[in-house]
C-alpha cells in the first residue's frame, strides 16, 4: 500500500512547496524573473494606454516608462533597502515611517517624469494633456501638501500594488518552501539517527538472543529432537532478515510478521510448558501492505526478557496481531514482577519506537503502554494506507 502511495504524482501545490529555491533560484534566474515582471506589467500598461485611452504609440510608451521609473525606484528601495534594515532587524517604528516616505518619493518622481514628458512629447488626449499641464504649473511644495497627498493616495496604491503583490506572494512561497525543505531535512536526519539507534539495538539484542537460542538448539540436538532442523532454519531466516532486510525504510508486512513468529517460536522452545505463551496472527486481510521494520520487536523482546517470572499470578505472554481495513493492530501483554519499573522494562527500545512512529506515521498511529502492576500491556495501531 505504501509503495503505491509513493508512486502517485505530487500535486501542483506540493511541487511548489518542495521546490528547492535555494538551489535553483540563482542570481541569473532572479534577474530574469525581475526583468520579466517589469517587461510584462509595463507592456500591459502601455497597450492599455494605446488601445483603451487612445494615446499615440510614442505617448503611451512615455507614460508607461514614467510608471516603470517610479515603480522600480520605490520597489527596490523598499524591498532591498528599507525592509532588510528595518523589519528584518526588528525596527518596527522605522519600518512604519518608510511606508509614507516611499509614497512621497513616488509622487516626487512622478512629478519630474511628467515634466520631462510635457517638454518632449506632444500630448493630444485631453485628459492626459490636462494632467501634464497642471503638473507643469505645480510647485514642489504643492506636491507635499496634505490635499495633494490625500488625493494621490489611491492612484499610487493601485499603480504599485501589482508589483508589491507579486513580490510578497513570491517571498511567502519561497519562505514556505524553505521551511518545508528544512523540516524535511530535519526529519531525514531524525530518521537516520533513529535507524542508527535501531541498528545498534539490533546488534545488542541479537548476540544475546543468538547465544540463548544456540544453547537451546544444542540441548535439542543432544536429545535428537526432530524439531532441531526446523528451528535452525527459523534462526537462519531471522538472521537474514535482521542483516539484509530490516535496514530498509519499510518492508512487506508478511516478512515482518514471519520474523516475529519465528522469534516467538524459538523463544517459546526455551520455556517450560507451564508458561502460557500465545501468538495470534490474523492474516485474513494481510496482502501487500508495507510497514517500518522492527516496530513491534522491542515490546515482544522485553516481554520475554521481563515476563514469565511472576510467582503470584499466572505466567503468561499473549500477542495478538491483525489487519482490518488497512489498519495494523498489535497488542502484547505479559505478567511481570512488581519491582520492575517502566523505565527498566521499556528502556531505549520503547523510546526509539515512539520517535520512529512520530516521524514515520504522524497522525496515523496510536500507542498505549500501561504498567498494570502485575502485568504490562502494549497496544499499537498504525494506518498503513
Amino acid at each position: 500500500m505504501k509503495k503505491e502511495n509513493q508512486n502517485q504524482k505530487p500535486t501542483f501545490l506540493e511541487r511548489i512547496a518542495f521546490f528547492n529555491f535555494e538551489k535553483y533560484y540563482t542570481p541569473g534566474i532572479r534577474f530574469l524573473c525581475h526583468l520579466s515582471m517589469w517587461l510584462l506589467f509595463t507592456f500591459l500598461l502601455q497597450m492599455n494606454l494605446f488601445i483603451d485611452s487612445g494615446l499615440k504609440l510614442e505617448n503611451s510608451i512615455a507614460f508607461a516608462g514614467r510608471s516603470l521609473v517610479c515603480n522600480m525606484t520605490v520597489f527596490y528601495l523598499f524591498f532591498y533597502v528599507a525592509v532588510p534594515n528595518t523589519l528584518l532587524k526588528n525596527r518596527i517604528g522605522l519600518a512604519i515611517v518608510c511606508f509614507p516616505l516611499c509614497f512621497v518619493l513616488w509622487i516626487i518622481l512622478n512629478h519630474y517624469c511628467l515634466l520631462f514628458i510635457g517638454k518632449h512629447f506632444k500630448i493630444e488626449s485631453p485628459y492626459y494633456k490636462q494632467g501634464v499641464e497642471s503638473n507643469l504649473h505645480a510647485s514642489f511644495w504643492y506636491l507635499l501638501s496634505p490635499r495633494n497627498l490625500l488625493v494621490s493616495l489611491t492612484p499610487v496604491f493601485y499603480t504599485i500594488s501589482p508589483y508589491f503583490f507579486t513580490k510578497i506572494v513570491f517571498d511567502i512561497v519561497r519562505f514556505n518552501s524553505r521551511l518545508v525543505n528544512l523540516e524535511k531535512k530535519r526529519s531525514r536526519l531524525e530518521i537516520e539517527k533513529l535507524n542508527l539507534e535501531k541498528s545498534l539495538l539490533t546488534a545488542q539484542l541479537n548476540p544475546h538472543f543468538l547465544f540463548n537460542t544456540l544453547n537451546n538448539l544444542y540441548g535439542h540436538a543432544l536429545h535428537r529432537d526432530n524439531r532441531t532442523p526446523g528451528m535452525i532454519l527459523k534462526l537462519a531466516d531471522m538472521m537474514r532478515y535482521t542483516l539484509y532486510e530490516s535496514s530498509a525504510e519499510d518492508v512487506p508486512l508478511k516478512k515482518e510478521l514471519e520474523y516475529l513468529t519465528n522469534y516467538v517460536i524459538l523463544e517459546k522452545s526455551r520455556f517450560q510448558t507451564n508458561k502460557q505463551i500465545i501468538l495470534n496472527v490474523d492474516d485474513s486481510q494481510i496482502n501487500d501492505q508495507y510497514i517500518a521494520p522492527l516496530l513491534t520487536f522491542p515490546f515482544v523482546e522485553n516481554a520475554f526478557k521481563y515476563g514469565l517470572k511472576s510467582r503470584k499470578v499466572e505466567r503468561f505472554l499473549k500477542i495478538d496481531v491483525s489487519v482490518n481495513d488497512g489498519i495494523f493492530y498489535f497488542t502484547c501483554s505479559n505478567d511481570k514482577l512488581n519491582n520492575i519499573q517502566y523505565a527498566e522494562f521499556g528502556g531505549i527500545g520503547h523510546s526509539n519506537v515512539k520517535k520512529r512512529l512520530a516521524l514515520l506515521y504522524p497522525g496515523k498511529h496510536e500507542l498505549t503502554i500501561e504498567d498494570r502492576g502485575n502485568t504490562f500491556f502494549v497496544a499499537m495501531t498504525i494506518n498503513l494506507e
